[in-house]
């Protein structure tokens, strides 16, 4: 099966899916990372891009990621956190993102929080973290995870700007809006999410998605 089949195939068993949990839907989902993991390179300016983000991202918020942890010796939520990432920032990028997909860009953050501060703090070689990391002392994430919370939070009052809010999404905004001015302050979406898509740009260029387990 290619990916675009896969791609269908989830997408239409996620529509009739009550939990995402059911034997169809799993092996669709299984199928769709299948094909990702065994050629990464087909997401660079692939075709349904949109599709493939709502897909890999819905994914995160389901059960499919406890249960299997891994799949093909790689970690499913590095796996699928990374590449809709990667799908929603090129879409941004590319002047393609449709601005009804701001909500599920932000699920995707929220639910991805720790993901993301674990990204931008292995693939920085210049992360201040990465000084304990070499010392052997603990590491202290508070700061990635601030800015994880930032990015979501920018992400959010994008939203609301454009006139795509939905109040499923408020009490996550409750939490983050009164920490605005430190959490915005360290320009997360310029200092860490552009320079986080770079690089998993690039390894996906060389057709590789084995970075997300280190």
């Amino acid at each position: 099966m290619n990916i675009n089949e896969a791609l269908n195939s989830c997408l239409s068993n996620m529509r009739a899916s009550n939990d995402f949990n059911d034997s169809a839907t799993v092996n669709s989902i299984k199928e769709l990372l299948g094909c990702v993991i065994d050629n990464p390179a087909k997401l660079i300016n692939y075709a349904d891009e949109e599709k493939l983000s709502i897909a890999l991202s819905s994914v995160l918020t389901c059960q499919f990621p406890s249960d299997y942890p891994t799949y093909k010796d790689i970690n499913v939520r590095n796996l699928v956190f990374a590449t809709s990432y990667y799908l929603y920032m090129h879409q941004l990028e590319t002047g393609m993102f449709c601005d009804r997909n701001w909500p599920s860009f932000i699920t995707l953050l929220h639910y991805g929080r720790n993901e993301f501060a674990k990204f931008i703090v292995n693939t920085n070689p210049f992360a201040p973290e990465r000084v304990n990391i070499i010392m052997g002392r603990p590491i202290d994430n508070q700061r990635s995870l601030n800015a994880a919370k930032g990015l979501e939070l920018n992400l959010m009052l994008t939203a609301k700007k454009k006139g795509f809010w939905m109040e499923e999404l408020s009490q996550w905004y409750e939490e983050l809006i009164d920490d605005m001015d430190e959490l915005l302050a360290s320009n997360p979406f310029g200092k860490e999410a552009i320079p986080l898509y770079h690089v998993i740009t690039n390894y996906l260029k060389e057709n590789d998605v084995t970075f997300v387990n280190n």
